[in-house]
């Protein structure tokens, strides 16, 4: 494995460190999203106790293939972070992706890429390589998420079925796959046109940051830079093996919600598969924008997709179908994450390495320490 100066900067709980109220002021604000949606908003449209009951009417052994799934679509999830950051074994990015799942999901949070580059940092990486393996990973799953409504519109197609929304979406889709795919070549082929990109990239957003009369600080031609020394090699030579991995983890949690769908009483007479997967990738595609991906903001979103698809008088069951695909994707994880982390730290413990561990129990001595 790569050896590396101890000088290098390693992330902490404590970089860049926040006043109290700044690092409680995203978890208050999310707490009063999922309150507002979950409490107020989503009661307009469905009867949670129809909710909970097409939920307990599922079957024992319908829950199980559910989990099975759930369990089975965390290999190409380690499979993507294997192909981030190459020489990770299949048990390794899995581990990786588990803990640095949970601890990003688990309040107070923030510390998943502190989990990624000790665990890495553990088996002899070198936080250089971590950086570019955070990088490459959210590459290859952007890409992942935004072929997804291309393939839905070739589906539709061939069933022969218009859905005019989703043909405008597939089309920006499109264009974002074929303008990211131009830049990363770019930015990949040389240095001088990678700091064209930086100086195109920070005109532009100084541009808007004018129109908000806020001034933008950032070297965008350095940051483009830096971008390609740490990740060139892995987005030249293993981006086709990310995209594969996170198109089967996003095919997976689809099979998870159509199954959910299935299971709670929505057969294909009223939403056929075509329709529910257009549905799906639709909503999968916005998540790449993060303010979609934010707890109740995309399962409202989810909710309202699906009920669509389904003809607009199914949204108590939708919904139901909804919250068994979030217990499965978002809340299973947790758990096992937990194990992983757990058995990561006493094996760490029991080597004598327990400097690794002060990012998550002493971060400033570590950041120092680093």
């Amino acid at each position: 494995m790569t050896n590396y100066s101890p000088d290098e900067a390693v992330p902490s709980a404590a970089s860049n460190k926040a006043p109290l109220w700044k690092r409680l002021l995203p978890i208050i604000l999310g707490l009063v999203i999922v309150v507002v949606l979950f409490g107020w908003v989503l009661p307009q449209f469905i009867d949670y106790d129809a909710v909970f009951r097409a939920i307990g009417n599922i079957e024992w052994w319908q829950w199980l293939i559910l989990i099975v799934i759930a369990v089975i679509k965390f290999l190409p999830e380690g499979w993507l972070y294997m192909a981030a950051q190459p020489g990770l074994s299949m048990g390794q990015g899995t581990q990786l992706f588990l803990v640095a799942e949970t601890l990003g999901n688990v309040p107070p949070g923030g510390l998943d890429l502190v989990s990624r580059y000790q665990m890495a940092r553990s088996w002899g990486y070198p936080p250089s390589s971590s950086t570019s393996a955070t990088i490459a990973s959210w590459v290859f799953t952007s890409l992942s998420k935004l072929v997804l409504p291309i393939v839905a519109v070739a589906f539709l197609a061939i069933r022969r079925v218009r859905e005019d929304d989703l043909d405008l979406l597939a089309l920006v889709a499109f264009a974002l796959v074929i303008g990211g795919a131009i830049v990363l070549y770019a930015v990949l082929r040389s240095p001088n046109l990678a700091a064209r990109v930086g100086d195109f990239l920070g005109g532009a957003v100084r541009r808007v940051s004018g129109i908000f009369r806020k001034e933008v600080e950032t070297d965008f031609r350095a940051l483009i830079l830096e971008f390609r020394v740490q990740s060139a090699d892995v987005l030249r030579t293993r981006t086709h093996i990310g995209f594969a991995a996170g198109t089967t983890a996003r095919v997976l949690a689809f099979l998870v919600l159509l199954l959910a769908v299935r299971f709670v009483g929505i057969g294909s007479d009223q939403m056929d598969w075509t329709i529910a997967f257009a549905a799906f990738s639709a909503v999968t595609a916005i998540t790449v924008i993060p303010i979609f991906n934010a707890p109740g903001i995309s399962e409202a979103i989810l909710i309202a997709a699906f009920n669509a698809a389904a003809g607009g008088g199914a949204a108590d069951q939708v919904a139901a179908a909804v919250f068994v695909f979030r217990i499965l994707t978002w809340l299973l994880p947790i758990p096992f994450g937990g194990i992983a982390f757990t058995r990561w730290r006493d094996k760490v413990r029991a080597a004598g390495r327990t400097e690794l561990l002060d990012a998550f129990d002493e971060p400033d001595s570590a950041a120092e320490s680093a």
